[in-house]
């Protein structure tokens, strides 16, 4: 009795010796491995450690900070966030990992309608609208890649989507874009179109916009890529490769942006071939997130004008569009206030504007700078 009592109280000892053992050495792994500044796969600045103050203690935001720091900064954490990926979706074969899943050799996201978002959305769009004067308003919505992948799942629901954006935004002409494509028009590694893949939506927008697409243009190939969702995903997923559309109107037309620290607006490319060596390869498009983008075609179709407010979908949309218009300003409204509009943009009469998100920006409206 007393010999089973002693290897009883051996392995209680041996098991907390272990357990201390593994937990000091992930301690000293912690302190003896830099943590990176950005996560490459996930596309994003990883957490500081806080500063410890008196106040931040006091309000918790140091105890906050340093949680999220700690999970940022745990060594071997791409290994374990794969090793858990491949738990929950191959192990216990759930459907999904915090929203994220696997179809047809690629990825996507769950996007289920947010009312009060989307309704938000709709009100921001038509205080802006109402500001812009004699104007021909078009408003549209990226069709969500889940519809077509995933269309068995919980997730976006356009018609249900276009019913809220009716309820205020009534005055002021729909685009269906569903039905112009399929899952094959987008990247399977990313949320993103596939810019030689959207013709059909340049099709819908010309019957409604009253421009009619002629143009043929040439396809390039960049290369393989990964698209976002590999990272968040966390799992190896077969690349992508990057293509662009151009011809005579893509080379010919004079593309600025504006640059926040001059105030003023720069030259830069249509495509920009570096951007797909950078951090995220659809910057290849337009140079990606920009406040302001100008498009001038001299020898557009016609002498019309478009302004549109876009996401980053816009991105490689308004190459294509540049052949039909003598001037395409493209108004990112995350980055820049509408109150201010005014001051960098004038409306000409008689031009069309569209209003184009996607479900992400219509289900995070907040990011939208319209007050």
């Amino acid at each position: 009795m007393e010999n089973t009592t002693n290897n009883s109280k051996t392995r209680s000892i041996l098991t907390i010796a272990a357990f201390l053992l593994v937990m000091f050495g992930f301690v000293i792994l912690n302190r003896a491995i830099t943590p990176p500044d950005v996560s490459q796969s996930e596309r994003r600045q990883l957490a500081k450690l806080p500063t410890l103050t008196l106040q931040t203690l006091a309000n918790a935001d140091f105890m906050d900070g340093f949680e999220d720091f700690a999970a940022d900064s745990f060594a071997f954490r791409e290994n374990l966030r794969t090793l858990r990926a491949f738990a929950v979706l191959d192990v216990f074969r759930m459907s999904d990992k915090s929203g994220l899943y696997r179809a047809d050799g690629g990825a996507g996201k769950f996007e289920p309608v947010n009312d009060k978002s989307i309704l938000q959305a709709a009100d921001k769009i038509a205080k802006v609208a109402e500001t812009l004067g004699d104007v021909n308003i078009y408003y549209a919505v990226v069709p969500d890649k889940n519809i077509y992948v995933a269309p068995q799942t919980p997730g976006y629901e356009p018609a249900r989507v276009a019913a809220l954006l009716a309820e205020r935004l009534g005055a002021y002409t729909a685009i269906d874009l569903t039905d112009t494509l399929g899952g094959d028009a987008y990247y399977r590694t990313d949320l993103h179109w596939d810019q030689p893949r959207i013709a059909p939506v340049v099709d819908k927008l010309g019957a409604a916009m009253n421009f009619a697409p002629s143009a043929d243009f040439e396809t390039r190939t960049l290369g393989e890529f990964n698209g976002v969702y590999t990272g968040q995903l966390a799992l190896p997923l077969t690349p992508d490769t990057m293509t662009y559309l151009e011809n005579s109107a893509t080379v010919g037309a004079t593309t600025q942006y504006f640059d926040i620290a001059s105030n003023g607006f720069l030259d830069g490319d249509m495509y920009d071939l570096e951007a797909f060596k950078g951090g995220d390869p659809y910057d290849l498009f337009l140079r990606g997130a920009q406040p302001l983008i100008t498009i001038t075609n001299p020898d557009a179709q016609s002498n019309r004008e478009l302004y549109l407010f876009r996401d980053s979908f816009s991105s490689s949309l308004a190459p294509l569009l540049a052949p039909y218009y003598s001037r395409i300003t493209l108004i990112d409204l995350r980055y820049i206030d509408s109150r201010v509009l005014d001051q960098y943009v004038k409306f000409a009469p008689d031009s069309d504007v569209l209003f184009l998100y996607s479900s992400q920006i219509l289900n995070n409206s907040a990011i939208l700078n319209v007050s």
